[in-house]
């Protein structure tokens, strides 16, 4: 049950948030610590540890020594009373992890995506999330929210995905009211590059940082940016969908309108398709390409390097727009460490300007991290923050 329910008064509810945010991030403290860091009264923090005891969200920890002659009892968050799903959905490949409440991953694991896509995805996802809590031993009521991240834009009226080519037969699918029904927790739905930035900023090469890019490179390709610690949305939803930015090849080809003409160019197929056209073997991957890049074969190296050239210029032209402090290249194929080096070497040939670009170092799980910090945030808000004050307030009567 959420602290909430009850409906205490707000200034309660803002004094227990403000000890589980000391708790979450300083560990096991005690109750006089816990009144100096908060400010709080004695007899306050006092009434809000019993109300978070007796909920289950918080437990005893042990008993420091002070002075002497002095012990104190420290608390700690109970990890177990609570739980959050992340999901990373992506055109090969599916990554789940349960996260508890107080951050610690407790069961992860990845699985092919079924290339049929519709609810063939759905279902894997149900019973891939189903195997993780038995694994585990935790109850499913204990899964307060689910966090989807997955290609493509989220209209944020219906709740449709769309811009997801990559994906077979998702679209027109309402993913999220799917999933909670499945999954019997209310989901959270957002893009996979927007949920690898803040993969990056909670555990990743960007921790801290306010204003940060993250440019993906894989399957498809994608920019997620924090502006100032948000998220930059777009009025529909659709910032970041870079791959239709109209350089890299032809934009007005049939092939752009329907993929964009930057992810034509420098996505995994595209990058395949021009090694083929540089007098390569076809049909080879691009991890067989980096191999060989790798080798110094020299149709490999060229390849590389006219996909890091343009990749380059799509880092130049972020920079332009949006100055962040740090722009972090990820994805399968972004940080490669050829592709991280090849794209310092093209942007110090296309700017002037010093540009921080840092490869991911969360790698292929910065997807799925930042969709655990999403679900582990609306578990927080959930049970431990204010209640919302209605946003239609009554009008006073007119004057007579």
């Amino acid at each position: 049950m959420a602290i909430t329910e009850n409906a205490p008064p707000v200034l309660r509810q803002i004094s227990v948030r403000a000890v589980m945010d000391v708790l979450l991030h300083a560990g096991p403290t005690s109750r006089a610590e816990l009144s100096k860091i908060t400010g709080l009264s004695k007899q306050t923090m006092s009434e809000v540890i019993r109300t978070l005891e007796e909920s289950g969200w918080v437990r005893e920890k042990g008993v420091t020594s002070g002075r002497i002659g002095r012990t104190a009892i420290t608390y700690e968050v109970n990890g177990n009373a609570a739980y959050a799903v992340g999901i990373d959905i992506g055109a090969t490949t599916t990554r789940i992890a349960l996260v508890n409440i107080a951050g610690g991953i407790v069961g992860e694991t990845e699985y092919p995506s079924d290339r049929r896509g519709g609810y063939h995805l759905i279902d894997q996802v149900e019973a891939m999330v189903l195997k993780i809590l038995v694994d585990t031993g935790v109850a499913s009521d204990l899964v307060l929210v689910a966090a989807i991240a997955t290609p493509g834009v989220v209209d944020p009226t219906t709740g449709l995905l769309s811009m997801a080519p990559n994906l077979t037969d998702i679209e027109g699918i309402d993913l999220g009211r799917v999933l909670s029904e499945r999954l019997g927790c209310p989901t959270v739905l957002e893009n996979d590059v927007n949920a690898a930035v803040i993969g990056e900023s909670w555990q990743g090469c960007a921790v801290a940082i306010d204003t940060v890019a993250f440019v993906s490179l894989g399957t498809g390709i994608g920019l997620g940016v924090l502006l100032d610690g948000k998220l930059l949305r777009g009025a529909s939803g659709a910032a970041g969908e870079i791959s239709y930015m109209p350089f890299g090849t032809d934009p007005y080809a049939e092939s752009s309108l329907e993929r964009g003409a930057l992810e034509c160019a420098i996505a995994a197929q595209g990058i395949s398709d021009l090694h083929a056209r540089s007098g390569g073997a076809a049909g080879l991957s691009v991890r067989d390409i980096l191999t060989l890049g790798e080798a110094n074969d020299p149709v490999a190296t060229r390849v590389i390097g006219q996909v890091a050239d343009t990749a380059a210029l799509l880092v130049v032209s972020v920079n332009a727009i949006v100055n962040p402090h740090t722009v972090v290249l990820g994805g399968s194929i972004g940080s490669h460490p050829l592709i991280v080096e090849a794209v310092h070497l093209g942007i110090a040939k296309a700017s002037r300007r010093a540009i921080d670009v840092k490869a991911s170092i969360l790698g292929n799980r910065a997807t799925l991290v930042g969709a655990l910090a999403i679900g582990l945030n609306h578990v927080h808000n959930l049970l431990f923050s204010p209640q919302i004050l209605p946003e239609q307030r009554r009008l006073p009567p007119p004057p007579l």
